[in-house]
This record gives C-alpha cells, structure tokens and sequence, in this order.
C-alpha cells in the first residue's frame, strides 16, 4: 500500500466505518411467538395478531421498522405487531434496522397466512359384514347345503327363509339329539341392509361338538352293627349292590345294616366304601369294605332312683334282713333314700337308707309341708331345697361323684363355670368404629371380582356400634361361599393360640338372603392348615335395632396340637337366592373356661390405632374440628419440614425448612425488617425486570447496583466498588 500522502487519502482515513459483521459481536434479532396465521375455511384468522421483538447486540441506536406493501404495522418501542385484518397479502416481510457509526444493522422476520383446506366429497357408504351359521346332526360330515339365505344385518340373523329350517335337513339354531354336531358357516357382506348368501357360499361342514361317553357315579357307602364287646365284627363276605338313584344297598350279611340299629349291644361299629360305575348300580366285592371302627359306645349304666319296699315276717328290724328284702325285689344295694319296712302282725321297723347307714324315719310326708317357722336338723338330705335364705355356714356342695365343688375351705374354680368372665378381647377395633371398616376384608369368595366388604349403614348395624357387611351381588349358588376376616398387611391377621387352650369367638350377625356363621382355623408355626370349626348358623335373618334383637353365631373350641395361631372368619353360605348380605358387628375372641358354654360379654379389644375408636381418622377436612388452635406447643421435629411438591435439593417447586435453618422457596414477603448476622445476597431484582434479566428496573448484587431502561441490555447507571 502506498503512503497516505493526498486529500482524498487523508478523508478516506478519517470516514467512519461502513461495514460490520456478526462476527464483531454485534447484531440485530427478531423474534415472535409464532410466524403463522391459520385461516380456517369460514376465513378467520387466529392469532388475532402477532407481536415481533427486535433485540440489539451490542449495538447502540434506535430501533426503525418497515414492511412489505399490503399490510399494515402497529410499532410500540423495540415490538412490532402485524394485525390479521390489516394483512391483506398471503405474506408479509417485517425489517428492523439500527444504524451506528453509519453502519446498518438489519433483521427481517417473514409473517405467512396458513389455510385450512376445503371439506372433500361425501365418501361411499361402508360395507356391513356378519357371518351366518347352520346346523345338522349326522353320524359323518355333510356334503349338502343349507341353500339361498338371505342376512340380515341389523338381527345378525338369517331372515329367509322364515322360521328355523333350512334346505337339506339344516337348521338356524342348534337342533336337539345325540348325533354329533355339524356346523357351516357363510360371510355377509354389503352396503345395504341385507345380503344374498347363495348356496355354493358356505364353507364346508365341520364338527363342533359330540356327545361324550357317560361319567362315573360316585357315592360313598356306610354301613353299620352293634355288638356287646369291643371287638370289631368281621366284615360282609357277600358282594352287595348300591343303587345311586335309591342309595339302596342290598345283599349285605354277617349283621351288618345300612341304618344305624337300635339294639344289638352298647358298641356300635362301622364301615365304608365308594361306589363308583358308569352304570345306575354299583357291586361291592366284599374287599372294597375298609377295617371296621368303632363310631360310639352306650355310656355306663346310671343309678337308679329311690324305692320304697315292705316285706312281712319280721318281728324285729335287721338291716341285713332290708338289703336282702331290696335285692329280692329285683332293686340291688341299697341307694341313699330307699325305704325299707319289716313287719308282722304285732310288730312294724320302717328305716330309710343313708350314707351306708339304715336310720329311723319319723315323719313321712307323701306331698308338701308348710313350716311358718324355723326348721332346725342336724343333716339335710333332699333332691332339691327351694328357700329365699339358707345360712350356708358349714355348707359344702359337691359333685355326683362326691367332689367338693365349693365349700368355706374350697373356692369355685372356673371348672364348673359355663359363663364367659370376659377375659378380654384379642381383636382389636372390633365393632368396628362407627364410620370404618376396621380393617375388615375378604378373604375368599367363590365370585372375588363381585364380593366386597364395606362399612354398615346405620340402619344395618346396632344402635350406637359400628359394623361391616359382605355383599355378594347377583345369584348366589346354594353352599358357594364367601369369607370376611380381620386384615393385616394384605394377609388375614394371625391371633397367636396355646395348644389345649380353650377359646370362645362370636360375632352378632343378621343375614339377607342367605345363611351366616362364624368359622375358626387353626394353623401351625410354618403356616400348615390344621383344622377348623364353625359356629352355630344364622339363616335369613334380618334384625335391626339393640344389640339384645341381633342374633350371635358362637364356637368354642379348645386349640388342636401343634396350633401356633389363629383365623377368624365370619362365613356367608348361599342360597340360591339374588343378591346376599352378612352384616356383622361387635366380634369377639378370647380365651374360654374349661365348662363355658354361654358367651361372654363383648368389649372392644386392645392396641386399637390412633382412629380405631378414638376419633377416626383425622384428614385435611376434619383436623380444624380434632386438633385446636395452638394445640402443639414447641414441637421438637428432627427432620426437615417440606411441602408436598417439594423434590430435594435443586427443587424449583415447593418450599423446605431443613433442620440446619436453611428455607428454600421461590418468593417471600416481609414485613419487619430483613436482616443478617453474615452471608450475602447472591441477587435482588426488581419486580419489573423479568426473570431472564429484561424490562426496566434494577438488579442488586453483591458486585453493585445496577439501573437498566428497558430498551438497552446494558446497565444505563453502574453503581459498584464505590458503595460501601
């Protein structure tokens, strides 16, 4: 290059510069929300308008807009809007441009009009398709055809010709007998109503079913003798043969019975085995019968009652001479209370026989005394006493075998107690509260996708107590079953048993069409069925009201060996009938006394949860009426305190105290004064300045003060390291 040495070479060095590229970190931007307008076929536009954002880099200046002829633009500072009804063209060219030092600076943005097509021409009507079906019994496949149908779509049924039948011997539903079964079918197509279904259109004949070679009848046998040892007698020697449709069995010998007999000896024997023929009868080989068993036994003979026995001859009383007058007559020993007389002409002894003494009775009365008084004796030996007051001091009352039942000296012991003492329930929230389930929940049902249980109405549980019931909808088969049970943790729950121990369980329980009873199953420490018992039955009845109107389904049973825990169950048994409800109430289990036949009292069971029958469970709706205003007082909380949205360090959502006084959230006011020990403020912006750092205002961070005008995307005013 030459040196600068004339007058044009010296102008040219001192003209601004004329040209400037992106790459000198200076630029001009245009955005919009969308560049598009869709008009649909009525011709309206949407958006309404569109709003174009020039932004300068690193360039200083005033923003000028311009665009294409036919549209018109509303400019607002550095935001240019393009209006649909202003746009008259199908496009639109919007230009920004800033001018510097002489150097233009330029952005365009294109606007375009999007349209919706037109609606095309009604297309043809769609086909209707069916199939249609026919039926024959043969013995071999069928060759022939059932012939010219015609379909109709909307019954998907043949329609001609009327009627069921059809050529060759074909039919439209299934025809009855015992041949095997053919079916053909045909497919129905077209756009009208119906389809003409000719004959060469049916598929071949294909088997769709057969009668089956008949099943096996099966029953079991019993027969029965009595004996008058304990041996076992032997078995029948002769074949028998057990009808089905009778349950007849004849041709039995050696004694033996289909029916229980009634005399024949105190051991009664019995014995089993299965018929099992395709035919209407059945012949038992005498092998067939297992060993046989002793079923019961008559109990020891009781003692008889007292007798009264007068003998002639006598002249004088001798108490070997009454024994010997008591056996002749046919009557034994002697027996407390027998009366003997011995007498002749001149002389007459009557004694009564007690304790192994014979004494002398005074006064016989053959009917009833009246005593207004006292009646003094050294001993009382009666069947019954009746007395509003009976000084019991010295009393002793025993058993029939003479066992001290309970005197001064020997207490009553639940031995001979038959009433429940309330030992306590085992389950708890037993009722259950008014407005809960409790836990409660199937266990098994012969139909689980309809059976449910759920929270008694008032009107279906006793007045004042809660309850649940077991609904089974729809038509419930006679004996299927469906089971309710306390629930723990997606099993029943276990209540830990003592082998040998007796346990009494019961539930108050109403039924709707349908029988109800309570069950017991016990189980051993890996889990292994045992055994169980049921309850007395509750059949269709429906009570409402006090607790004294609902009936109680009760078993006692002692657990077996080897039972490590418990289920209770209540039990609903079908009947046949449409729709059955078990409502149940106030269960009970608990340990029972060895002579305890009558229930005990019901109470609820311990270690209820919070809610079980305290208040219920509290929710966001309840809380203002269970938990009082300021009702926790300096709570020691050792975890931190977060808000449901709240997803750990980082969160954008949400709020969280944590433990060390650090709280996180994305806005706060206050209304004291806000200050600090230590630390400092990373940034404090300025409501009107947006979060991505546009908009007029001030930021404030810990490099300075700074004041931004809007228009510019740097700072007009930079207050920094002056402020102290």
């Amino acid at each position: 290059m030459s040196a600068i040495v004339g007058e044009r070479d010296t102008l040219l060095q001192a003209t601004a510069e004329r040209f400037s590229t992106t790459a000198d970190g200076k630029a001009l931007l245009m955005s919009a929300s969308t560049p598009v307008f869709r008009v649909n076929s009525a011709g309206a536009g949407a958006p309404g308008s569109i709003a174009i954002t020039a932004k300068s880099v690193n360039v200083v200046g005033d923003i000028v807009f311009s665009v294409s002829a036919g549209t018109a633009l509303r400019v607002n500072g550095n935001v240019a809007t393009v209006d649909f009804s202003s746009m008259t063209t199908d496009t639109a060219l919007v230009q920004a441009r800033i001018r510097e030092f002489g150097v233009d600076y330029i952005a365009n943005y294109m606007v375009s009009k999007v349209f919706d097509g037109v609606n095309g021409d009604t297309g043809l009507a769609g086909l209707n398709t069916g199939q249609a079906f026919a039926y024959k019994r043969a013995a071999a496949a069928p060759v022939d055809s059932p012939g010219d149908v015609i379909f109709t779509f909307a019954t998907a049924a043949i329609t001609t010709p009327a009627g069921n039948d059809l050529a060759n011997g074909w039919s439209k539903n299934i025809p009855a007998g015992t041949a095997p079964l053919y079916v053909r079918v045909a497919a129905a197509s077209s756009r009208n109503a119906t389809d003409n279904i000719a004959a060469n259109e049916w598929s071949a004949a294909v088997q769709l079913a057969k009668d089956g070679t008949d099943g096996l009848n099966v029953a079991p046998v019993r027969i029965y003798q009595r004996g008058a040892t304990n041996i076992a007698p032997a078995l029948p020697s002769a074949a028998c043969t057990f009808t089905f449709a009778t349950g007849a069995l004849t041709g039995l010998n050696n004694g033996w019975s289909a029916q229980v007999p009634a005399a024949g000896g105190a051991y009664l024997f019995t014995s089993g085995a299965t018929a099992a023929s395709r035919t209407a009868t059945d012949d038992i080989a005498p092998g067939e019968w297992a060993a046989a068993a002793r079923l019961a036994a008559d109990g020891a003979t009781g003692q008889r009652g007292t007798v009264t026995v007068t003998a002639p001859g006598y002249s004088a009383w001798s108490d070997a001479s009454a024994v010997y007058e008591l056996g002749r007559a046919g009557y034994g020993a002697p027996v407390n209370r027998d009366v003997v007389t011995l007498y002749d002409a001149t002389h007459a002894v009557t004694k009564y026989f007690d304790s192994g003494a014979w004494l002398v009775l005074g006064t016989v009365l053959n009917g009833n005394l009246l005593v207004n008084g006292s009646v003094a004796t050294q001993a009382l030996a009666a069947d019954s006493v009746t007395a509003e007051k009976i000084d019991a001091r010295g009393l002793s009352i025993k058993d029939s075998t003479g066992k001290i039942i309970l005197s001064a000296g020997t207490p009553l012991t639940s031995n001979y107690i038959n009433t429940g003492i309330g030992a306590g329930n085992l389950i708890s929230n037993s009722g259950p509260y008014p407005g809960t389930v409790g836990g409660f929940g199937v266990e098994y049902s012969f139909a689980p996708a309809l059976t449910a249980v759920i929270e008694s109405p008032e009107l279906y549980r006793p007045t004042g107590a809660g309850g649940v019931y077991m609904r089974c909808p729809g038509t419930v088969p006679v004996d299927a079953v469906a089971i309710m049970t306390p629930r723990q943790a997606g099993a029943f729950r276990k209540f830990p048993v003592i082998s040998g121990v007796r346990y009494e369980f019961s539930i108050y329980m109403t039924t709707h069409r349908c029988k109800g009873a309570v069950n017991i199953a016990f189980f051993d420490g890996t889990g292994a069925y045992i055994t169980e018992m049921a309850g007395n039955v509750v059949d269709s009845v429906s009570s409402t009201g006090p607790l004294s109107a609902w009936p109680r389904s009760v078993v006692f049973a002692a657990a077996p060996a080897g039972a490590a825990y418990a289920s209770v169950r209540g039990v609903l048994v079908g009947k046949g009938e449409v729709d059955a409800y078990l409502f149940t109430s106030s269960w009970y289990l608990g340990v029972a006394l060895a002579a305890q036949t009558v229930p005990s009292a019901w109470a609820d069971g311990p270690g209820a949860g919070f809610g079980d029958n305290l208040y219920g469970q509290i929710t966001p709706t309840n809380s203002p009426t269970y938990i009082a205003n300021a009702a926790i007082v300096n709570a020691q909380i050792g975890g931190d305190i977060y808000s449901s949205n709240w997803n750990g360090s980082g969160s954008t959502t949400g709020w969280c105290l944590d433990r060390n006084g650090n709280l996180h959230a994305n806005s706060g006011t206050f209304r004291g004064t806000l200050s600090g020990v230590t630390g400092s403020f990373q940034l404090i912006r300025s409501p009107g300045r947006i979060p991505r750092g546009d908009g007029a205002g001030y930021d404030m961070t810990s490099s300075g003060l700074y004041f931004y005008d809007g228009i510019h995307s740097l700072p007009c005013i930079e207050l920094g390291e002056y402020i102290t």
